[in-house]
């Protein structure tokens, strides 16, 4: 986002030069030649500072999966990860009730990003077995049900990488 706007900064930058070029110079009576040279000079300088930035964030980015990686459960993947995510807002209708970003939506499903795991120990074996047998009304704390793979017919797989994706949303 912000090498973007660096980016798109640059170009401003270039474009006016070239309007200072049609026009004969800028405000503070310099040359069409001086204020092109010093608007390129500018945009040049504000590419690299994009550069720079795309680089720092790509590797705090690499930094990132690779803690999460080793911090995964045993047989998890940050591609079950991934696709776990796709099933929890897609095929798994997840979202409807634990929200897009799974912080629960209010007398309807639970907040999956905090510490407190109402239905298991929050482990990726217990958040599996929850998303597979689901909750019952009684057990719901909103007194709402969630049937066995959320009421859709999700393969095993799919459970197993949804079950990933949510284990990850409270870590």
């Amino acid at each position: 986002m912000m090498g973007s706007r660096i980016r798109w900064t640059a170009m401003c930058a270039l474009v006016f030069a070239f309007g200072l070029s049609a026009c004969g110079g800028d405000a503070n009576g310099n040359s069409a030649d001086e204020a092109v040279t010093k608007s390129v000079d500018s945009a040049a300088e504000a590419v690299d500072a994009a550069n720079d930035a795309v680089a720092e964030a790509d590797a705090k980015m690499a930094e990132a999966v690779e803690t999460i990686e080793q911090e995964l459960p045993e047989g998890v993947t940050m591609e079950m990860v991934e696709q776990g995510k796709a099933v929890y807002g897609g095929a798994g209708i997840c979202s409807s009730c634990h929200g897009p970003a799974g912080a629960g939506i209010p007398s309807l499903g639970a907040d999956l990003t905090d510490s407190e795991w109402l239905h298991s120990d929050g482990s990726y074996d217990g958040v599996s077995k929850t998303v597979m047998e689901g909750v019952t009304a009684q057990a719901s704390s909103s007194g709402v049900p969630m049937p066995a793979k959320g009421g859709t017919n999700i393969s095993d797989d799919d459970v197993k990488a949804v079950s990933a994706y949510v284990w990850t949303l409270s870590k």
